[in-house]
């Protein structure tokens, strides 16, 4: 139940995650409008090799993966794909959303270990992202080009600015599509409210019912803790969320794309594909010398 007392898609789904048979919208690319009906499933994801059954096990959420990743461009949006992936193997879309004027470049690091471990990562060029609206845009762009090897599991984060934008993405997301995809957001040092986010940030936020994870880091001079907390409390009290400190992480020198990539890897992997073992690293992640635990609420057990 939400926070209203009213049943929510997203708790149904999650009741039965293991063998709910969610849409894959083919036609994607075509659905313009914000909070437009899905359009009518082709197949269901039961009935294409899942990632997490195709994708190989992670031995180290802090190096790259096995595959070779090829980068692209089409209009605005840049892509890192994975090379050479299983036959028939459909795998998630991650978009990463800038940092106030930064540029893809800056996270390329990220962008490009996520494709490495068979993720097809994506970043909208653009320099203010805080409205969410580059990482649909992103996703249609990725399902247009690459149909074949994308699924609707959907993954959205984003630096600072964008970190606010990653999770307003999720919330654009939820409207876009419902329950003919998959969500999950994460916060790399995240500016809630920031820029050009919407005036409404905070009431968006608590409405969102996909899981969204987010740290702050312990050197961060711009974004601090307090701020990146603002956020975390306004999700919903129901949702599955997790709150962590980067031990040691900065905010731009160097841009903390080594936290961001470990824990992204760990929560996307867990989130979206269902690998108790990434669950199982996210959660022990606390017990090492980078991470420190902040908050979490409503964590699903791993398998």
């Amino acid at each position: 139940m939400d926070v209203h007392g009213r049943r929510t898609w997203h708790q149904n789904a999650r009741g039965n995650r293991r063998v709910r048979r969610l849409a894959i919208a083919l036609a994607i690319a075509g659905i313009s409008a914000l909070g437009a009906a899905p359009h009518a499933a082709a197949q269901t994801i039961d009935e294409v090799p899942a990632a997490a059954s195709c994708l190989p096990k992670v031995d180290d959420y802090t190096a790259d993966g096995p595959f070779d990743v090829a980068t692209d461009v089409a209009g605005n949006v840049k892509m890192w794909i994975p090379q050479d992936l299983p036959a028939g193997c459909r795998v998630p879309v991650v978009h990463l959303a800038n940092g106030t004027g930064a540029r893809c470049s800056l996270y390329a690091a990220t962008l490009q270990r996520f494709a490495s471990h068979g993720f097809v990562a994506a970043c909208y060029e653009d320099t203010d992202t805080g409205q969410g609206t580059q990482a649909i845009e992103a996703i249609k762009t990725v399902t247009a080009e690459y149909p074949d090897i994308v699924d609707t599991r959907y993954g959205f984060t984003g630096h600072s600015q964008g970190g606010g934008g990653a999770i307003l993405g999720v919330y654009r997301a939820e409207r876009q599509w419902g329950t003919a995809a998959r969500y999950a957001g994460f916060g790399i040092e995240p500016a809630h409210g920031f820029g050009d986010s919407p005036g409404n940030w905070a009431s968006l936020y608590a409405e969102i019912q996909s899981p969204v994870s987010m740290f702050n880091g312990s050197r961060d001079l711009l974004v601090s803790a307090s701020w990146v907390r603002r956020g975390y409390e306004a999700l919903s009290d129901s949702v599955e969320k997790a709150w962590y400190e980067g031990v040691g992480a900065s905010h731009m020198s160097p841009i903390p794309n080594s936290y961001a990539s470990e824990m992204g890897l760990a929560w996307f992997r867990w989130q979206l594909l269902d690998d108790p073992d990434a669950c199982r690293y996210f959660n022990g992640m606390p017990d090492s010398a980078t991470w420190n635990l902040q908050e979490t609420a409503n964590l699903s057990p791993c398998g």
